[in-house]
């Protein structure tokens, strides 16, 4: 075979190892439609940078209305990054099953830091994990080395949810890890925004971040209209910043709204 042939193979190799990881990741990706609650709605906008990526989200309906969201970031990008995801989805739904662990999103995301770590060393992913407790109007939830989200109160008062945890991926080079989650009021009027670095971390082509600031910003001046409307003028504010300038990481981003 010479180069030139070579060449094209590998090139078909590739195209076709890409076009199986995008058929995977589009069947682990939940679709918006299939989030259906009665207290809450739902945004989702989610985009890889190149055709597969490491953002990923997924949400488990749970007994008492209560539901369990994930957003979660695996470094790197494309097939590496999309394989990690495929775990982490895979580790997030057999974790659901087990009441012993579904119940606390810090312990969820030390089972899934536990399950990757076993299959493979040196693989690092921040993520949020959060439930949702309508009943009682609270949410729950872990950040591991992710990215503030960014509550908006229905008097318009913004408030951060930090990290408590390091990133995921670091349990093996600490002696002792305290997980423990976070309770925060969460009631009729509320809205959650969750996002991936990607958002916050675009540049315009004079190397302005986008920011958090911009991202908390935008939702306070849109704060009386849905979730849905917020989140895509969060999307479209994002755009117009960067003018033109091309994607350098995936981009995720997540809403909830506590129905009124």
């Amino acid at each position: 075979m010479d180069r030139s042939n070579n060449y094209e193979f590998l090139v078909a190799l590739y195209d076709k190892q890409l076009e199986f990881a995008q058929n995977l990741q589009r069947k682990i990706i939940p679709a918006p439609g299939s989030f259906v609650s009665d207290y809450y709605h739902f945004f989702s906008y989610l985009k890889p940078f190149r055709k597969v990526g490491g953002d990923f989200y997924d949400f488990h309906f749970m007994d008492d209305d209560k539901i369990c969201l994930l957003i979660a970031d695996a470094t790197g990008h494309g097939i590496d990054a999309a394989m990690i995801t495929s775990m982490i989805k895979l580790s997030y739904s057999y974790t659901m099953k087990d009441r012993r662990i579904n119940q606390s999103p810090s312990l969820i995301l030390k089972q899934i830091e536990s399950d990757i770590s076993q299959q493979m060393d040196n693989t690092f992913f921040t993520a949020i994990a959060l439930i949702l407790d309508p009943r009682n109007q609270f949410l729950y939830f872990a950040n591991a080395g992710h990215p503030n989200a960014i509550l908006l109160k229905s008097n318009q008062q913004i408030e951060l949810l930090k990290p408590n945890l390091p990133m995921l991926g670091l349990q093996q080079f600490m002696d002792s890890m305290h997980y423990f989650d976070m309770r925060i009021k969460f009631s009729k009027g509320d809205k959650l925004f969750l996002f991936t670095d990607g958002l916050i971390d675009a540049k315009n082509p004079d190397l302005e971040e986008f920011s958090i600031e911009r991202v908390s910003a935008i939702i306070k001046q849109n704060a009386n209209l849905p979730i849905n409307s917020i989140g895509n003028n969060i999307v479209d504010a994002c755009h117009n910043f960067k003018r033109n300038q091309p994607p350098s990481d995936d981009i995720c981003i997540l809403g909830i709204e506590v129905d009124e």
